[in-house]
């Protein structure tokens, strides 16, 4: 091989890179001293930094907004909670009746705690979206018990407990701006 070929070979492989690593996503750091001091505010650090930093909304985010971007992430699990529980619905009869009071209770969060949290939030009253989260909150402990109190196992443990800490998460973040 001669040097020509050579250098040709190296600058279609880095040309092949740069393409690579143009498409590869990456996460937006915005205003990290924000985002940082924000979560470090709330019961979960780790949760808060992961959603604020891994959505492209942060990089020009206020309080306000990072607010929103956790209540949307609750939103996002709560309708995940919603397919998973049609899910299972099908093929555990004997879940029903706990089924359907958890999926009538997440339909609530996304249909009402969570637009009513929005609304809250835009038109500048916290309280009110900091009640949507506490809602939310309280919704995803009673589908818990909704199946402990009929002497059943949950399919549904990780997902309540997710979905209860990201609502405590908004509901701090939400805190602040009071």
């Amino acid at each position: 091989m001669n040097h020509t070929t050579n250098t040709s070979s190296i600058n279609m492989k880095l040309l092949l890179l740069l393409i690579l690593l143009s498409l590869t996503p990456t996460p937006i750091f915005g205003d990290k001293t924000l985002i940082e001091t924000t979560c470090r505010a709330t019961p979960s650090y780790n949760l808060c930094m992961s959603t604020l930093l891994t959505n492209p909304k942060s990089s020009t985010a206020d309080l306000t907004d990072l607010g929103l971007i956790m209540v949307g992430a609750t939103k996002a699990k709560a309708t995940r909670a919603i397919q998973q529980i049609k899910s299972i619905y099908r093929s555990h009869p004997e879940l029903r009746r706990s089924l359907t009071e958890c999926g009538q209770m997440y339909i609530a969060v996304v249909r009402a705690d969570v637009p009513s949290a929005v609304q809250a939030l835009d038109g500048g009253q916290p309280k009110f979206a900091e009640d949507g989260m506490a809602d939310t909150a309280v919704e995803a402990q009673a589908c818990e018990r909704s199946f402990t109190e009929r002497g059943e196992k949950s399919p549904l443990t990780k997902v309540n407990r997710d979905i209860e800490s990201v609502a405590n998460v908004a509901r701090a973040i939400i805190r602040m701006l009071l």
